[in-house]
């Protein structure tokens, strides 16, 4: 007998980032149930996606949207381009290349960082679950606070438009997996008058990938590790700067800071590093491998997450799994994770002071850092492993093909 069809649709499916570690956790939930055939898609969310008609290519306009096949980690994925690809909200139709390519599925999962993306998978017929981390409003904010030119005011425009595509999306999916619990109330506030399966349902990592190190000394060689799109204005690694500057003038002339992320960090973090004369204890790793990222994790002193909005905080999850304690902002996602105290040490977001006293903890004190150490590694074994996590994903697929099953005379998908 066949095994049903899993459609898993991501935008820009083999980027970095937490989007596309989520889709990793999902495929391999997929294959590793040995229950589904898994036929993946990556959505364009770039202007200039070769697969695209684009607005401002004129050669493009006859030839139309196309579909590139390529490979992600040993797995093959079709590509798909979009109508105009320099405006976002086309990004978020469907279109007949997609549709044709999703007719023989049974199910589609799409992953995505806010909503929008949905809709380019909506009226194709199928049971659609979404697994969504954040609004495209609250993943901007930052980034909208301050307009100062037309640009500006353009990516506003487009975090409205965005916003409204979000909601869209959120109205129309038969089932919903959030990462946190902010959003899980939003969600459930805008679906109250209809049914929707809606679950808090963050993703699990690979506890045998992501594991302690047989040894660990934080003190011999001390560093503070942050992992992650470092350029992006939401992860805050200037804030991390400031908290670093903050040791270094209490005293701290031992640790050193280690960023890494294929994302530069920006300007104005190099700027205050130099300033204050510590260049030689950062380093920025622009290319790491899956195992060096792991022994980064096992080797850190402490991990630090200085971002303004996180829907979860994938990165939070591999380094407590490694035996790194960490120390966050409070960004929405991490708070449903670390317990302040027990496991780890929470600071307001936007608060370099508070930061660098949490830093300074976890450091200096060597029992204070075992016990996170401990803790954090036992929180994910029980609440983020992969059995954990994906069975509740499993178990939204197979109640969707259930009711499928059940309800096709009457096509309610």
């Amino acid at each position: 007998m066949a095994k049903p069809r899993l459609g898993l649709v991501v935008p820009s499916l083999a980027a970095c980032g937490g989007v596309t570690s989520v889709a990793r956790f999902v495929r391999d939930t997929a294959v590793n149930s040995g229950s589904f055939d898994l036929k993946m898609i990556s959505l364009c969310m770039d202007s200039r996606d070769t697969a695209s008609v684009r607005l401002l290519t004129p050669s493009t306009w006859s030839r139309g949207i196309i579909a590139e096949n390529e490979t992600w980690e040993g797995f093959p994925y079709t590509r798909v381009g979009t109508f105009f690809s320099e405006l976002e909200f086309q990004r978020y139709k469907v279109n007949s290349v997609l549709k044709e390519l999703l007719a023989d599925v049974d199910i589609i999962q799409v992953v995505s960082g806010s909503a929008a993306s949905a809709n380019a998978v909506i009226g194709t017929g199928k049971p659609i679950s979404l697994q969504v981390a954040t609004r495209a409003r609250v993943e901007r904010r930052c980034r909208d606070a301050s307009v100062r030119s037309p640009l500006d005011w353009w990516r506003r425009a487009m975090t409205e438009i965005t916003d409204h595509y979000d909601n869209r999306a959120l109205l129309r999916c038969h089932a919903i997996q959030v990462e946190n619990s902010w959003m899980f109330d939003y969600v459930r506030k805008l679906n109250r008058n209809r049914s929707v399966d809606v679950r808090n349902a963050p993703p699990g990592v690979d506890h045998h990938l992501f594991h302690p190190a047989a040894e660990r000394d934080p003190e011999s060689q001390p560093y503070i590790l942050c992992i992650g799109r470092l350029g992006d204005p939401r992860k805050r690694l200037e804030l991390l700067g400031e908290a670093f500057v903050a040791l270094a003038q209490r005293g701290d002339d031992m640790t050193k800071l280690v960023v890494a992320g294929k994302s530069a960090p920006p300007a104005g973090f190099w700027r205050l590093i130099d300033e204050n004369g510590l260049r030689r204890r950062v380093t920025y790793l622009p290319e790491v491998s899956q195992t060096e990222i792991v022994t980064l994790y096992q080797q850190a002193s402490v991990f630090a997450l200085p971002s303004d909005e996180e829907g979860l905080g994938v990165v939070i999850l591999e380094a407590m799994a490694c035996g790194a304690p960490v120390v966050s902002t409070r960004s929405g996602g991490p708070e449903g994770i670390i317990s302040d105290g027990v496991d780890g040490i929470l600071v307001d977001r936007d608060d370099s002071s508070q930061l660098a006293i949490g830093l300074e903890r976890v450091l200096r004190e060597n029992g204070l850092n075992k016990a996170f150490s401990s803790a954090g590694r036992q929180k994910v074994l029980h609440n983020y492993s992969l059995d954990v996590t994906g069975q509740k994903f499993l178990d939204v697929w197979h109640s969707l093909l259930n009711k499928n099953n059940t309800s096709c005379k009457d096509r309610q998908f």
